[in-house]
């Protein structure tokens, strides 16, 4: 979970500057290819994880305090990633309405984005604590940011076109800082299969 944190940290104190010269008039949005995959991409991603936390209570027919330590596992990481899509969606809902209100000078797009943000961030909650009924609150929430935050970066470089770190040590640092979230969440998800495994065993 540490290692987890301070990459996310990392990646936010190098993420690059907004440049002053750019201004939010100059970024125009539009609806590529890439955009499209990426949004069914994250489609397919939520519509999976909500199969396998389906899948996971129809299994086990249990409340999920009383299910066995791997499938306790498979709903938080479900959950937490669940919760995280739509946090991350949420804040690109609000920056996609700024961006188009300014881009066809249509100011009613903003409490429009304002209005689904909301929305999104409702659906977040709501599958967070779905997440954090029974389960640890420390690997829900965990994988909630760091969900959040691989969401965040994926819509706002290839849908946003917001530009990654331009030095060379800016980039270094902020590819390092994404490999320590991974290794952190592998850490984490190697450690709940450890318990599981040697849980089973006895």
């Amino acid at each position: 979970v540490l290692t987890a944190g301070l990459g996310a940290v990392g990646v936010g104190v190098v993420a690059a500057p907004t440049d002053s010269s750019d201004s939010p008039e100059l970024t125009k949005l539009e609806l590529t290819p890439t955009t499209l995959l990426l949004l069914l991409g994250l489609l397919i991603a939520l519509v999976s994880l909500e199969v396998l936390v389906r899948a996971v209570a129809v299994r086990e027919k249990a409340p999920i305090c009383e299910m066995g330590s791997g499938s306790r596992a498979l709903h938080e990481f479900a959950t937490g990633l669940q919760a995280g899509i739509m946090f991350g969606l949420s804040a690109a809902a609000s920056r996609c309405a700024l961006l188009l209100s300014m881009q066809f000078a249509q100011p009613i797009l903003i409490p429009v984005g304002i209005g689904c943000s909301v929305l999104l961030t409702s659906a977040g909650f709501f599958m967070q604590a779905r997440g954090l009924k029974d389960g640890r609150a420390v690997v829900v929430c965990t994988y909630a940011a760091i969900s959040t935050l691989a969401s965040g970066v994926l819509v706002g470089v290839l849908a946003l076109s917001e530009p990654l770190p331009e030095t060379g040590a800016q980039l270094a640092a902020w590819w390092a800082s994404m490999l320590m979230i991974a290794f952190g969440v592998g850490l984490l998800v190697r450690r709940d299969a450890g318990t599981a495994f040697a849980k089973h065993e006895q």
